[in-house]
């Protein structure tokens, strides 16, 4: 499928990824607990507190890392131009419009990480904006949701 059409998606904070973040947060912090609980306090030497701390420590910064992580979610716009000619020759071009810029930057590369039919984890390039990770969810649009598919499985393939 070469003739996908055009289209424009949002992309926000997915509650999915961060139900995800909490989830997993949640299991740490339970295996944490419950290490805690069962370990016998009374005999607990100096070293026998170091994995205690150790665990709470890892846990919490975990924490801190996928709260930041889901906050700094991308948040913009991706566009597939069916009609742009990429460098290499191919037909189609990604690009990415942030929700603070204007500004529409050509994307270097587009990956599909995991589809789970109503959301997509993507992961894309550009030039001056490193490496991102997007999760787009088809309620972001839902009349576009399809177009969207199509350019993925075109520009992938």
């Amino acid at each position: 499928m070469h003739n996908a059409p055009s289209v424009v998606f949002p992309v926000g904070r997915c509650a999915f990824h961060g139900w995800l973040l909490v989830a997993l947060g949640g299991v740490s912090g339970a295996v944490v607990a419950l290490f805690l609980v069962e370990s016998n306090f009374r005999n607990l030497g100096v070293w026998g507190w170091l994995p205690c701390v150790a665990g709470i420590a890892v846990w919490l910064s975990w924490t801190t890392w996928a709260l930041l992580t889901w906050l700094s979610s991308p948040q913009g716009s991706l566009h597939w131009d069916s009609r742009r000619v990429a460098e290499d020759g191919t037909r189609g071009a990604w690009s990415w419009t942030d929700r603070n810029h204007s500004e529409q930057l050509i994307l270097n590369s587009m990956e599909r990480v995991l589809d789970l039919q109503d959301r997509v984890l993507l992961r894309f390039r550009g030039p001056g904006m490193g490496r991102r990770w997007a999760w787009v969810v088809r309620s972001g649009s839902p009349g576009r949701w399809s177009d969207l598919r199509r350019a993925l499985v075109a520009s992938l393939a």
